[in-house]
This record gives structure tokens, sequence and C-alpha cells, in this order.
């Protein structure tokens, strides 16, 4: 697992906070176990897990003034230098639009600015603790480190009205760890907390000006395909056979000193419009797997797209054949993953441990299957 975790203390100075970690409840010098130290005192920041060099990123105007951008991102240094003078000005909404999948945490000063997206994909949470607040990724490490008891007023939210974001809130499984909601931010002023919106709010009081459909639809399709061709532009790793970083070169570049092959790359089909849209895009970028045998760079690379086909699970004929039809064009190769007993729900429960039980665990057989493929 990974996550980012950090705190901001009332109290800055020794007695607080140390470049090791912090002071607890019981005078304890606490810190991430397995972390890497990404800014220090008096409000430390850590990446906790087996985060890969590429997938963590710092930039730094000055010692007080710098952003660390966590996971996938399309943009450039000189992209978040700008978004940093930009959030310097307390300009947030611009931080959650690059291509990517990630999280950006902001300091200015004693201000540290921490962003969760729009659609929520990529939480942030908090709790008070030593005098000021600690946030992390994950509500897991925050209710271990408070000693958290179980929230059943939220459990039971969620029996109760599973499709209704509204009942939970920011509640989380666990007493006091609350989470940030989708299209805000946590703002931290040197221990004090504050959570921010920086999506403009539409009244519906108020008609908005009518959008010309041609241009809203183009900007939709500018935005999937430099999604695509971010993701499809990582690096790619193999632990196996490419066992970790040497200095001075990339994963790239090891595995072509090693004489290693590219790992390939893949997308599901489902057969629904989503996931046809992403493989068709996918596989029709040029100098990227899907480009057509003699046609540029990269060659005869077919782009593999897998489709899991349960048997379990009846009325998905439809989507099956769509995704036959997508999959017939030259520049996928298409592979059929066949569920059987193997891969029914609560088939195998043995999985990482997570915040809270999720529907994922269910049919975490069945996505092994498929990635797997």
């Amino acid at each position: 697992m990974r996550w980012l975790v950090g705190w901001s203390s009332t109290a800055a100075g020794p007695d607080r906070i140390g470049s090791a970690g912090a002071t607890g409840y019981d005078g304890e010098t606490v810190h991430p176990v397995g972390s890497q130290l990404l800014w220090s005192d008096p409000d430390p920041l850590w990446a906790v897990g087996d985060w890969r060099p590429d997938e963590v990123r710092l930039v730094r105007i000055d010692a007080q003034t710098r952003i660390a951008v966590l996971g996938l991102c399309g943009a450039s240094d000189e992209q978040l230098r700008v978004g940093l003078l930009a959030a310097r000005g307390g300009a947030l909404r611009h931080l959650t639009a690059w291509p990517g999948s990630y999280t950006a945490v902001v300091q200015v000063g004693r201000r540290i600015t921490v962003c969760g997206d729009l659609a929520g994909a990529r939480p942030v949470f908090h709790t008070p603790w030593a005098g000021g607040t600690a946030y992390a990724t994950a509500a897991l490490p925050l209710a271990d480190l408070v000693e958290a008891n179980l929230d059943f007023g939220h459990l039971a939210a969620l029996l109760a009205a599973p499709d209704v974001p509204a009942a939970l809130h920011d509640s989380t499984p666990y007493e006091g760890v609350r989470r940030i909601p989708p299209g805000h931010a946590l703002i931290l002023r040197a221990g004090a907390r504050e959570v921010a919106g920086y999506e403009p709010v539409a009244s519906l009081a108020v008609a908005a000006p009518p959008a010309d459909p041609d241009s809203a639809v183009g900007a939709v399709r500018d935005a999937l395909v430099e999604a695509v061709r971010v993701r499809l532009s990582a690096p790619r790793h193999v632990p196996e056979i490419d066992p970790g970083p040497v200095p001075g070169m990339g994963p790239a570049a090891r595995r072509a000193a090693r004489g290693m092959p590219v790992p390939g790359i893949g997308a599901d089909l489902s057969g629904g419009p989503a996931s046809g849209t992403l493989a068709l895009l996918a596989a029709g970028l040029p100098g990227n797997p899907g480009t057509l045998l003699g046609h540029g760079t990269g060659a005869g690379e077919r782009l593999l797209a897998v489709t899991f086909n349960d048997l379990a699970v009846g009325g998905r004929e439809a989507e099956l054949e769509r995704a036959g039809a997508i999959a017939a064009n030259p520049r996928l190769h298409h592979v059929v993953v066949t569920g059987g007993e193997e891969v029914l729900p609560y088939a195998d429960l043995e999985g990482p441990l997570t915040d809270e039980p999720g529907p994922s665990l269910v049919t975490a057989a069945r996505h092994r299957a498929r990635l797997v493929s």
C-alpha cells in the first residue's frame, strides 16, 4: 500500500516536532514506519510504502515554498512551478486539473494545503493529534495513530443507505477521523485546520450561460486523450525482473542495458461505452501500443484488451458482444478471461489491508484473474 502522511502542530519547535518525527501523548517519538521524508519540521511530510521514484515529485521555489505531487501527474516541472506560484496566492483549482491520478500538497510558510480530487478517487483524511492536525491519504494509519474506536453511526449509515453519499457526509469508520469531501482542500495553518471548497458552485436560482455543445464535447475529448497519453507514457515496472533503482538510470534505461523487453500495457474492455472509448483512444495514439505493423514507432505492438466473461452473472451478453466488435480493431489484441468457480464472489478474501470493508474485496479473485492475464 502507498499513502502520504503529515502533520502540522500549533506549537512548532523541538518540544513538539523534530526531524525524526513528532512527540506523542506519552512523550514518545512517533514517525511513520517504512517512510521516506519529503520535507522536515515544523510541518513534516512523508511518503509511506513502495512509491517508485517517478511517482514522487518535489518542486520548490525556496525553503518555505514547495509542492509535492505523489502519483502519476502529466504536468511538467515548469507547470508545477507556475501552479505553486498561483497556489501561494490562494488559487487551488488548477492543482487538480493536470492529467493523471495524483495528490498535491503545497507548503507556503506554515500554511499546508492538501488537495482532494473532484471525484474523491484519491481521498484525504485528517484527525486532531498532539496539539495539531495529522493528515493522510488513508484513514487506517490515522485511526491507529489516535487509537480511534469504530464509528458505528457511519457503519449503520453505510448499510442503510449505501448509495446516498450525503448520509455519510465526511465521516469514516473511525471516530474522530474525517474525510475531505470531493472538490475540497484541507488547509492547515500552524496546526489549525480548515476545509475549503475550490470548485465553483453554480447557483440553481440563476441560469448559467448556455455552453456550445461542440466546444464542450471537444474539451472532453481533448482531456481524455491527454489523460490516456500520460498513462501510456508513464514508466512501466516489472518488480520480479527489474528489482530496483540504479544511480543515474531510469527504469527504461535499466531495461535497455539488461536487454529486457518493455512490459506490456493493456486496457479493460467490458463492452460499456467508457471502457470502449478509452481502449480505442489508447490503441489509436501514435507512437504508443496499438500502432499497426509498419506504421510509425513501436509498430506492431498491439494494445492488450482484456474482457472478463463472468459466467456466473447473466444479462451481460450485449456488453460482451460489443466488446468483441470493438476488439475486432486490428490495433487491439483481445483476451477473454473466463470466470469459473475460483473467481466467484467471496472466493478469496485474503487481500491487502484496506481502510474499510469494500465491495472490491468481495470480487478480489475476479480482479486478480483479470489483472494477471
